[in-house]
Parts: C-alpha cells; structure tokens; sequence
C-alpha cells in the first residue's frame, strides 16, 4: 500500500520544492526515481547508464528548482523533461566515445537475464524494433505506453501539443507494426 502524499495540490507541491522542503523532495523522489530511471533504461539499454541520468536528474533538479514557474502541467512533467535532456546528453557523449567492453558486457548481462524470463523473444523483437524508430517516435511510444503516461503528460514533456502527441504516437505504432511485420513469421 503507498502511503499518503504529503503535498496532494501540484501547485503546494512545487511551491515546497521551491522553498527546500525536504518533506517535498523525498516524496518527488519516492514519487518519481522508478519512471525516471525506467525512461533513461528504456532509451539507454544500460542500468548503469539509467542510473547515472537518474542521479544526475535529481541534482539539476535541486541546482535548477529556483527557476522552475508552476503552469498548471505537473512537477513529474518538468522532472521527466529533465530525464529526457539528460538522456541525449548521455546519448550524444556515447555516440562520440567507443564503447567498451565492460559496457558491452553489462549490456549482454542485461539482456542475458531478459532472455531468460517468459516472453523475452517477443521483448527482444519490440525492443529492437523500438531501436530502429525516429527519435521523436521512440520518446512518445516510450512515455505513453511503456510509462503509461497520458497524451497531456506527454505534450508536457516533450513540449508539444496533444494533437503532434496523438499524430506521432499513430505514426510511431505504424511504423513499429510495419517493422515487426516485416521481420516476423506473419
């Protein structure tokens, strides 16, 4: 059972961020640590790499809440912006680096592990498939159905309207279903 949240209005909650209220940020990190680290995983493939957007997501948290202006979208909203900012950050030093083979054995280890569970073929297959889509097609599949979060979160987050979330979320799901399709035993 999750215990009740101290900070129940967004608009008291991000006022008490604001002004340091431990209260506050241990229940935005209770709150809000699993779908950062879930986001950053789900676009890095790495827990090393989830955990390090994760930790880093919380201290420009702390470092930028001053700046942070309450309009109505939620505090995760902005947090998760942050999460996103912070993963093609990493994504971008990656790209630039070779990867070494500690990481590529983390990254087996990892999937190793996935294998091993009931449905991981088909798991291994999505996952790849979400590998090969556009970016902005895998931040929106990414957050609205493996986050599960709402077209209005996720216009929040990605900074654009619900009308562009819905049309690239149908775009994303056409485009994964013509990938799976195309490598699949259909």
């Amino acid at each position: 059972m999750m215990a009740e949240r101290a900070f129940q209005r967004e608009d008291e909650f991000a006022r008490a961020l604001a002004a340091r209220d431990s209260t506050a940020w241990r229940q935005l990190f209770d709150e809000q640590y699993q779908r950062v680290y879930a986001y950053a995983y789900a676009r890095t493939g790495a827990p090393a790499d989830a955990e390090d957007v994760a930790s880093n997501v919380f201290a420009e948290a702390v470092r930028g809440i001053g700046g942070f202006r309450f309009r109505g979208a939620p505090v995760a909203a902005w947090l998760l912006r942050i999460a996103h900012n912070e993963t093609v950050d990493l994504l971008k030093r990656r790209s630039r680096q070779p990867t070494t083979s500690i990481e590529h054995a983390e990254g087996a280890g990892a999937l190793q592990a996935r294998d091993e569970t009931a449905g991981a073929a088909e798991w291994s297959e999505v996952s790849e498939a979400l590998g090969t889509l556009k970016q902005e097609h895998r931040d929106v599949i990414t957050l609205r159905l493996i986050e599960g979060r709402s077209v209005a979160e996720t216009a929040a987050i990605l900074r654009k309207s619900e009308g562009a979330v819905k049309v690239t979320q149908m775009r994303a799901l056409q485009s994964l279903r013509r990938k799976l399709g195309a490598g699949g035993s259909s």
